[in-house]
């Protein structure tokens, strides 16, 4: 028998090699982590709430994978290093061309600071006009969400059903379409 000195201080006592409250255990590693490695509590998985966190964060680190430009640390540095580049490249320019240093520097400032508030601005109405904006993609995934949900909860029939409607109204749209 186990002395109480070599107990890990993280885990439960065993009694009889089984743990009283295996759920209760403070979690040290992601799941997703240890999902991937193969190393997972099967007593986490089995639990379908578990498991859809498990495939919810697979999903999430597959699209991190496909971030467009501008929207990690990274990205956001080169941005940075490249506007500063681009004004002591413009200034340096102005100079050479024999414009009065103080000339140049407040040229530079000027179409700097409008070029960078209008490409700014113009990037905010572009994502409005696309409905881009976080609040309507927040939306969206919430409406997809809710509808996950409901069709989890509905038995084979009331899926089977629903299907048969699906179908009808694609039929009704067919023919509306080919008739007008």
């Amino acid at each position: 028998m186990p002395s109480l000195l070599h107990v890990h201080p993280n885990k439960p006592i065993p009694f009889l090699g089984s743990s009283a409250f295996p759920l209760l255990l403070p979690s040290t590693k992601s799941t997703t982590a240890s999902f991937i490695r193969g190393t997972a509590d099967p007593q986490i998985l089995h639990r379908k709430e578990a498991s859809l966190f498990v495939q919810n964060e697979l999903n999430n680190t597959r699209s991190k994978k496909l971030t467009p430009f501008g929207y990690t640390r990274k990205d956001v540095l080169l941005i940075g290093l490249g506007v500063t580049v681009a004004g002591v490249g413009l200034k340096s320019g102005l100079e050479f061309v024999g414009v009065d240093p103080l000339q140049a520097g407040n040229v530079v400032q000027l179409v700097m600071v409008l070029g960078l508030t209008v490409g700014w601005i113009s990037t905010y109405i572009f994502r409005v006009s696309n409905k881009e904006m976080t609040y309507a993609q927040q939306l969206r995934d919430y409406e997809v969400k809710v509808m996950e949900k409901r069709l989890e909860g509905l038995t084979e029939a009331e899926l089977e059903a629903l299907l048969e409607q699906v179908e009808e109204e694609k039929q009704r749209q067919a023919s509306g379409e080919q008739v007008g």
